[in-house]
């Protein structure tokens, strides 16, 4: 043997060695469990007007009622007895609009729709896709709301926080 095949030979493990680390390292072992939130809802957050009686002027609060809130198109009753003055609202994942039924007191109730466009996003082969959402527009009726303003039209995780207000109307 020459020198040559011995260096070639050496080459070649060191070579497919490099190759078998690289291959194995990025092979995934997690058992196929999926621990990525693949799920993604608005956060809103609820706000109304109350006197400040030092100043004489409204000053906006966050509400801190019992609002009960109930999809439109299926059956879901999202919040009914709980107070809140946050909460996630989920977006339909192959449809462009999603409402919602919004009731502050017994009296009555709001609707709103939410339109937006939805953009699939693939994680792995275990969690599948994250749809992600853009606002578009949001409109409402004006029974108890008073205004709606949207922060982030961006609705990429289920971690951001207020990205719609809700304003309620003074009493």
């Amino acid at each position: 043997m020459n020198i040559n095949s011995i260096t070639m030979k050496k080459i070649l493990i060191i070579g497919c060695t490099i190759a078998l680390i690289v291959v194995a390292s990025s092979c995934q072992n997690n058992g196929g469990d999926c621990t990525h939130d693949t799920r993604t809802s608005v956060g809103v957050s609820f706000f109304h007007s109350v006197m400040d009686e030092t100043k004489q002027s409204l000053v906006t609060q966050p509400l801190k009622d019992t609002i009960r809130i109930q999809g439109i198109g299926n059956d879901s009753l999202i919040n009914d007895t709980l107070p809140i003055t946050a909460i996630r609202l989920p977006l339909k994942a192959f449809d462009k609009t999603t409402a919602f039924v919004v009731q502050k007191d017994k009296l009555k109730a709001d609707t709103i729709t939410f339109l937006h466009e939805n953009t699939e996003r693939f994680i792995s082969f275990e969690c599948g896709v994250m749809i992600l959402h853009d606002l578009v527009d949001v409109q409402h009726t004006h029974n108890r709301i008073d205004s709606i303003k949207v922060a982030n039209r961006k609705i990429v995780d289920n971690k951001t926080a207020n990205q719609v207000k809700i304003y309620f109307k003074s009493e």
